[in-house]
């Protein structure tokens, strides 16, 4: 999109469904416009040459200056329209105008009646931050937040709108919020323990996990001694009965990578691997990048066709959150 402002209005008490109609006609209205000498052109020119107390107190309530500043490409937010707890958004598509025509609502300005649409402020799309915002707040306020705004009206061109917000759907709001910083988490990782160093952090961190019996790592940073699996994990699957449980090997094969991780070899050491510990039945890619690539991802699936067993990647924020949620020394270390 291009530079533009978000402006909040007020609704008013009475009217509102005429405004709605009017900004699908092309055409926004504003309150505070009752006297017909409240034109802000004339109101402001006479500002500036004679001062503001030659405007009677009529005028002075209806000069409503804001609206001189609105350009084309803006958004205009009228709030409670059509109804209480309802916002309607408009695009502006030019500069303010004054008609008087009625008692009330003759500030004027256009915008384009195909960018009308109307949603719930707490609409499980309207991010926690912006929905506040929405709130009455006065005449008119600014709103600065971009991002939220335009995944709204994304939201909306896509028909995702019309659900109510639950504290669920706000946790999902924190979750995307919080994803850039499990990458830095996941690049500190790499910084504090590279190479043998990960692999024991990953067999501490497998340690604590619900059903593991043992995790334990294999040769040194990556000696031919390994066979391929720098730590090998056994735990239980299946359901807590007797007879209904069973123990499971996973072969893990820990990579230090910045950026994009490209390098197969970490595939062909799970390969190794198999060929070493027949017993092994899955196979664990964790690697430190930022993300997969189409090398490695086609590396995995070809293994995982050959082996007949299945192949996993945990990779960038996913290591972060592996070790935020199991390793009980970071977690007892971050609390003290």
């Amino acid at each position: 999109m291009s530079d533009y402002t978000i402006y909040a209005i007020k609704g008013v008490d009475r009217g509102q469904c005429d405004i709605l109609a009017s900004l699908k006609k092309g055409e926004g209205r504003y309150g505070w416009g009752y006297v017909q000498t409240a034109d802000l052109y004339q109101l402001k020119k006479r500002i500036e040459e004679s001062g503001w107390h030659t405007l009677t107190p009529e005028e002075q309530d209806c000069y409503q200056s804001v609206l001189l500043d609105f350009k084309k490409d803006d958004y205009v937010i009228c709030i409670n329209v059509p109804e209480w707890g309802k916002c309607t958004v408009a695009r502006v598509t030019g500069s303010y105008f004054w008609r008087f025509e009625d008692s009330d609502l003759n500030h004027r300005f256009p915008v384009d009646p195909e960018s009308v649409f109307t949603f719930d402020r707490n609409d499980a799309e309207v991010h926690p931050a912006l929905s506040a915002r929405l709130k009455l707040q006065g005449r008119y306020w600014r709103i600065y937040l971009r991002k939220e705004f335009e995944a709204l009206i994304e939201a909306f061109t896509k028909g995702a709108t019309g659900k109510s917000r639950t504290p669920e759907t706000n946790m999902v709001f924190l979750a995307k919020e919080i994803q850039p910083f499990l990458l830095d988490i996941t690049a500190k990782i790499h910084h504090s323990h590279p190479n043998f160093a990960l692999e024991t952090l990953l067999a501490d961190t497998f340690k604590n996990m619900p059903g593991v019996i043992k995790a334990e790592v294999h040769g040194r940073g990556g000696s031919a001694g390994d066979h391929g699996a720098d730590v090998i994990v056994v735990f239980e699957s299946g359901l807590p009965f007797p007879g209904l449980q069973r123990q499971q090997t996973c072969v893990v094969q820990a990579k230090s990578f910045e950026g994009e991780h490209w390098d197969t070899q970490a595939v062909a050491d799970i390969e190794r691997a198999f060929d070493r510990y027949p017993e092994a039945d899955i196979g664990l890619i964790v690697s430190t990048a930022t993300s997969s690539t189409e090398a490695l991802d086609e590396a995995i699936e070809k293994l995982r066709e050959t082996s007949k067993k299945p192949i996993l990647l945990l990779i960038g924020a996913d290591v972060a959150s592996f070790l935020l949620r199991y390793n009980r020394s970071l977690t007892g270390l971050l609390e003290s």
